[in-house]
């Protein structure tokens, strides 16, 4: 299990993208008022890092948008069709052996989600991404595909549940991978939110405006490196742990900050012929990396989110 993980974080946006469609395709049903369906969210997250006797900086800025291009929440089965973009960059300050310290990511998502009843929809997702240090042009092989099918679950309004299978291609292999997730409210002042086992957040309610809790996540990315005419990818994979705390700043501003530390941490690069076949999911960690830091750290986070 260990070593698949950093795919389920990879697939983080996904499932939080698709989880969302939940509450608001049973709106007409359950809430009185307009559901907020979009949103921008900037996230900036720094590690830094020990190794070779020096220290290095790891950034990465995030900034997701999502905006619904259709809904009808009026009819006996509720749909919502939603859309987005999503950048992730991979900034390394002081590292000097990899060859680059600037990659960017592009991911275009797209949900459609649709109320089977009352309690039960289904959500159809599909994820394309660049990633690359855009060194020289990008080609078909330089993107990477995911899709989902998720059956989501809403017995009443304080527990939500899903599952949700996965096909993903990227550098690595191809894979398939179903993944559970988690929404419970259980009680005015506690929470639980997590895809099993690639995040889960247990938060305590200080006010109404304020949030306080542990959480546990893994994170990953990748990036086409193109460097001395070599076919190399670079693969972040992220475990940590730590305090998480929200402050909720306006009915439509949020804020969210994070520090913990990772208790697995993997900065490689790889020849683009180190793939793992399809049922060979547990072989990941067979590859043969030509850099690998393998240094654990702080990390810290910092978002502010605003929905529409």
């Amino acid at each position: 299990m260990k070593r698949s993980l950093f795919l389920m974080g990879m697939l983080l946006p996904l499932l939080g993208y698709c989880q969302s469609a939940d509450s608001s395709s049973t709106h007409k049903k359950l809430t009185t008022t307009s559901p907020l369906l979009g949103g921008v969210t900037v996230t900036n997250i720094i590690a830094p890092i020990s190794a070779d006797g020096g220290t290095f900086t790891m950034q990465q800025p995030i900034v997701d948008v999502g905006f619904p291009v259709y809904k009808d929440f009026s009819v006996a089965h509720p749909i919502l069709i939603k859309t987005g973009v999503r950048y992730q960059g991979l900034f390394l300050s002081g590292e000097q052996n990899i060859g680059d310290n600037e990659f960017h990511s592009i991911t275009v998502p797209l949900l459609v989600n649709y109320s089977l009843s009352r309690t039960t929809s289904i959500s159809f997702v599909g994820l394309a991404t660049i990633g690359s240090d855009f060194k020289r042009s990008i080609g078909t092989e330089d993107i990477l595909y995911t899709a989902g099918v998720r059956v989501g679950f809403r017995p009443n309004k304080f527990f939500k549940y899903g599952i949700t299978l996965i096909y993903t291609s990227n550098y690595s292999g191809k894979f398939l991978i179903p993944l559970p997730d988690i929404d419970w409210t259980i009680s005015n002042k506690l929470s639980l939110t997590g895809i099993i086992p690639a995040r889960a957040s247990l938060k305590y309610k200080l006010s109404e405006m304020q949030s306080l809790g542990i959480t546990a996540s893994f994170n990953g990315s990748m990036f086409r490196l193109n460097e001395d005419g070599k076919d190399q990818y670079v693969q972040l994979r992220q475990n940590s742990a730590g305090l998480i705390y929200d402050l909720k700043l306006s009915q439509r501003w949020k804020l969210n900050l994070i520090a913990g530390h990772t208790f697995s941490q993997r900065l490689e690069t790889f020849n683009m012929d180190q793939k793992v076949p399809f049922e060979g999911f547990n072989k990941l960690n067979d590859r043969m990396a030509n850099i690998s830091y393998r240094q654990n750290s702080f990390i810290f986070q910092g978002g502010l989110s605003y929905e529409f």
